[in-house]
């Protein structure tokens, strides 16, 4: 089976989620912060991650360089 660029970029998007929330849950978890301040993190993570992320041409660190 071959997977297309899409498919990659889809891959890579879902494990990027799981990522972000998996990390924002322990740290809520362990630093016991309030649940409102976990959801602030969480929603700020996700899009920080992809945007650090050079490889992601449409809205990463590399977009504006082409």
């Amino acid at each position: 089976m071959k997977i297309t660029k899409k498919q990659k970029a889809i891959l890579k998007s879902y494990a990027r989620s799981v990522l972000v929330s998996f990390l924002t849950f322990l740290a809520s978890n362990e630093l016991g912060l309030a649940p409102a301040l976990s959801v602030v993190v969480a929603a700020l993570a996700g899009p920080a991650a992809r945007a650090l992320d050079k490889s992601d041409n449409a809205y990463g660190i590399g977009a504006d360089a082409k």
